[in-house]
């Protein structure tokens, strides 16, 4: 019986270290699109190619996506409801889980604007999907205010976060 539960336990631990979320300094490394401290590794996604599709799956239509390792990444929407493509699968940005004080729920934005990576701090990797809310020819601190969705691939779980990317 121990033997039973120390095995159930040495299962549990590699789920519980993977389904926590990211770090701030993940985070922070994925808003501003580049390694916010030596640890972590981004890399920039060739969106150079980009492929649009009507009735991609279960009824989203998905104007921007690319292929990546064989698989697709990408943006769908329909008409209640927009969604992350990976691997090919979606994951509607409403189920998005907040990191911090977001001062409201995850936010759509324009695919084509956005930094599209994968962001790696030790074993965990993200999709990674940040943008500045279209704030082109904004002033101010509001161009230092970046939103992003970040993907666990492995537990594919879904994170959304906004901060000021100069603080």
């Amino acid at each position: 019986m121990k033997r039973l539960i120390f095995a159930v336990v040495l299962l549990a631990i590699p789920c519980i270290v993977f389904a926590t979320p990211p770090s701030e300094q993940l985070v922070r490394s994925c808003l501003q699109d580049r390694s916010a401290v030596s640890s972590i590794v981004v890399q920039d996604l060739d969106t150079t190619k980009v492929i649009e599709e009507d009735d991609y799956s279960d009824d989203f239509n998905a104007p921007y996506y690319f292929e990546y390792e064989g698989g697709d990444v990408g943006y769908a929407e329909r008409k209640d409801s927009k969604a992350l493509i990976f691997m090919g699968k979606l994951y509607r940005l409403s189920s998005a889980i907040s990191l911090g004080d977001n001062r409201g729920p995850p936010t759509d934005f324009t695919p084509s604007l956005a930094d599209w990576s994968i962001v790696t701090e030790g074993a965990k990797q993200y999709l990674c999907v940040s943008f500045n809310f279209d704030g082109l020819g904004q002033s101010g601190d509001f161009q230092n205010v970046h939103g992003g969705y970040l993907l666990n691939i492995r537990t594919k779980d879904l994170y959304f976060s906004v901060r000021n990317i100069r603080q």
